[in-house]
Formats: C-alpha cells, structure tokens, sequence
C-alpha cells in the first residue's frame, strides 16, 4: 500500500494523475544501462511480432478460480476475481497489468508485480513494476530481498526507493539459471538483433539513391564536368522513377551498362531470412506465426498446438504455480484453491473442429451440453436438461462380461437391439 500510495501522490502533485502514471511506466521501459533496448529491438519486424505473439498469447488467456474437493474439480468464488478478471489496479485491467510483467521478462528477462492487500489481508490489487531489482539476501531473517528504484522524473520530483520480501511480488523469469535471475531476448537475441539491426540500415542505403550505381552511360568523346552532369540528370529524368523500365533510345555512340549487384550483396536477403530463424529458435515461436517459412494449412495447424504444448506449457506451469502460491493464502491452498489459464482461448480453431470435438467429448462422457455451453460462452439449458451426461451404446466395461456375451450374440443374428435376445 505504501508503494502504491507513493505513486499515486506523486501523480496528484503533479496535476494529472493517469497520465503521469502512464508516462512514468512508459518512461521506465526504456531505460537500459547498456546494449540494445526495445525501441531499438522492436525495428525488427520479426522480433517485434515475437514480443507481440508472446505475451499477447499469454496475456489473453482468462484466469480460472477452480478447487478441488476430492475428486470433485469446479470453478470456485474467491475475492481474487476482482483484480484476477475485471480491474488489476486503477490504471490497468488484467490482461495490460500482466502484459506489461510479461513484456518487461521478454526483454529484459524477469518481469515483477506488487501485490497489494487491504487490511484483512486479501489481494486488493496487483501492480507491475518496470524496473530492474537490486536482489540481496538478509542475513538475519535469511530472506531474498528485491530493491526497486524508480528513477528521478518530472512528475516524481524524486526518486522512489521501496524493498520488497519475496512475499509481496510476483516474478516472472522468461529463462534462467539459477532461478534468481532472468535472461531475456535482449541479452539471448543479442547477437542476431545486432547483426539484424545493422543489416536492416544497410539495406536503407542500398535501395536508396547513392547506396550504389546502378548503371554507367559510356560515350566516346571526353566531357568536362558540366556536359556529365547535364547528361546524368537528363537521363535520370527520362529513365527514372515513374519513366523506369521504358526503351531508352541513346545517340551521340553513348552505350548504357547496366551494374549488377555482387554476391555479398544477393545474400542480403538470405541473412534477413536467417535472422527470423534465429528469433523463431530463440522465442519458440513457429517460423509461420512471423510470417516466414512454408505456409500449409495443416502443418501450421500443428505447429500451432506445438506453439501450446512446447512454448507455451512451460511459462502457463510457471505462472500459474507463482501466482497459486502468492495469492492465495494457506488456508486457501488447503482447502483445494488452485489457479489455471484457459488454454482453450488460443486454441478455439473452426466451428467444425469445435463440433467434432464436442461430439466426441460427449460420445465418452466426458462433458455435458452445460459444459459445452459454457466453452461457449452461453448459458445452461432451462431445468437441468444440460447437466445430463450421454454415451454412445457401443461401449462397456471391459468386465462387463454380460455385455460382452450381448454382442458376440447380436453378431450371430440376434436381436440385442431390445434387449430381447431373440431371433428375428
């Protein structure tokens, strides 16, 4: 409450409360001490729709307040859907409050919240913090402990030191060694944005005029300085720009000599190439989701549930398992609360993929039409008429030897059909 308050009379002294907040967040994200920084990062088409795909994907996925009572597993009322699912703090709604964790970790690789309880206790808001922590332990209470600072701005007036217990934050590590600290695509990526980032202002010069010559006109006689540029600027004015690719008709014995591009320069291009792979390796993110590689409906449809199952999996366990822990209270975790993403938002797919998945779901027994319903956002059927759960006849037990003796007889001709047993 503390850090929050201090935000929030910081932004009140300076007139506009909203905005300060904002710029100060937007101020924060820039800063770096040394190397790369997003703005520079994000000049990359491909690493800027891996950052977008990543922790939109993640981001977007809707918490679900489930607990367990035996065997016995359903959505649950809790005080955390309030900053879980409708606001996360004054200023941010859920899924902005952990895009911004989970941009923070992309680049830079750990990305922090503050977690706000009221006076009882419970979780009133969370709140990212984009800055880097001084991460210490104390030797008296032999704890981890994270020193944020937010650094001097105008709508600040001062800077803002706070220290956090590992208790009151979340952390999100985008990859790690040692569990302390993270290691983002700035310093992973670093390499290949660099090489990329210098490759992209080489390819500004070489398709610009100057970057390279794309012709020579040759004439037999010998002209002085004003007659060359007087015969460059007529040709370009006839051959050029909207006049590109016309039949040129040259007398006076001049000759036109077409300049290729050499070998370092055609493998421009495949560099570029190259460097999508090399974020694509990096993020985890299938080469067809940057828009690069073979494209097949049914192959990315693949890699799609690749993109779930491989990239996706382990950050969903890492997050749900943090935000369990620190939320929650003991009491809460004892008594079987447990958080979980939706998964099934990213991987809805086509109204008939949905179908036949729903039929087979319900062919098993696996789910019922309320079920379904709520999978699609409607609401139960009237009476209880969803909650009936349906399985198909051909299945039994497989130490039903009844059944089993059914159907061999139903294979001979009899009529199993009602249940008879008799020959038609």
């Amino acid at each position: 409450m503390i850090f929050s308050n201090a935000i929030r009379n910081a932004a009140n002294s300076a007139g506009t409360v909203t905005n300060n907040f904002e710029k100060i967040f937007r101020d924060l994200l820039t800063v770096s001490s040394v190397g790369n920084v997003p703005e520079n990062a994000e000049k990359l088409g491909a690493v800027a729709a891996a950052h977008r795909i990543l922790t939109n994907s993640l981001a977007a996925m809707p918490w679900q307040i489930r607990r367990r009572e035996g065997e016995q597993r359903f959505e649950a009322d809790h005080a955390l859907a309030y900053p879980l699912k409708t606001r996360a703090n004054d200023y941010m709604s859920p899924y902005m409050a952990e895009k911004v964790i989970l941009s923070r970790a992309f680049w830079y690789g750990a990305g922090y919240a503050y977690i706000e309880r009221d006076e009882r206790g419970a979780v009133s808001e969370i709140i990212p913090i984009p800055a880097e922590p001084e991460i210490s332990m104390n030797a008296r209470d032999n704890m981890r402990w994270y020193k944020f600072t937010v650094p001097d701005t105008q709508a600040y007036g001062k800077v803002l030191t706070r220290n956090f217990a590992e208790s009151q934050i979340l952390r999100f590590l985008f990859e790690t060694y040692d569990g302390v600290g993270g290691r983002g695509m700035l310093h992973l990526g670093e390499d290949t944005i660099d090489t990329d980032l210098k490759a992209q202002k080489y390819g500004n010069r070489f398709y610009t005029n100057g970057a390279r010559l794309s012709g020579v006109i040759e004439v037999d006689a010998e002209l002085g300085p004003d007659k060359r540029t007087q015969l460059k600027e007529e040709f370009n004015r006839k051959y050029s720009g909207d006049n590109a690719f016309k039949v040129a008709v040259l007398d006076l014995g001049m000759k036109y000599t077409q300049l290729g591009i050499s070998h370092q320069e055609a493998q421009y291009l495949e560099n570029r190439e190259f460097s999508v792979e090399e974020v694509s390796r990096a993020t985890g993110i299938p080469l067809h989701m940057l828009q690069s590689g073979k494209q097949s409906y049914q192959s990315n449809e693949q890699q799609r549930l690749d993109f779930l199952t491989d990239t996706l999996t382990p950050h969903l366990v890492q997050i749900e398992q943090e935000w369990k822990y620190k939320l929650f209270s003991k009491k809460d975790i004892d008594e079987g609360y447990y958080l979980k993403k939706n998964e099934n938002s990213i991987m809805r797919g086509t109204h008939e993929a949905r179908a036949n998945y729903y039929q087979k779901m319900i062919g098993i027994g696996a789910m019922c039409a309320d079920d379904i319903r709520a999978d699609e956002d409607r609401s139960p059927l009237p009476d209880g008429w969803g909650k009936k759960f349906w399985m198909s006849k051909n299945f039994a037990p497989v130490d039903d030897e009844a059944a089993f003796r059914t159907g061999s007889s139903a294979g001979n001709g009899t009529n199993a059909g009602d249940g008879t047993g008799k020959e038609e």
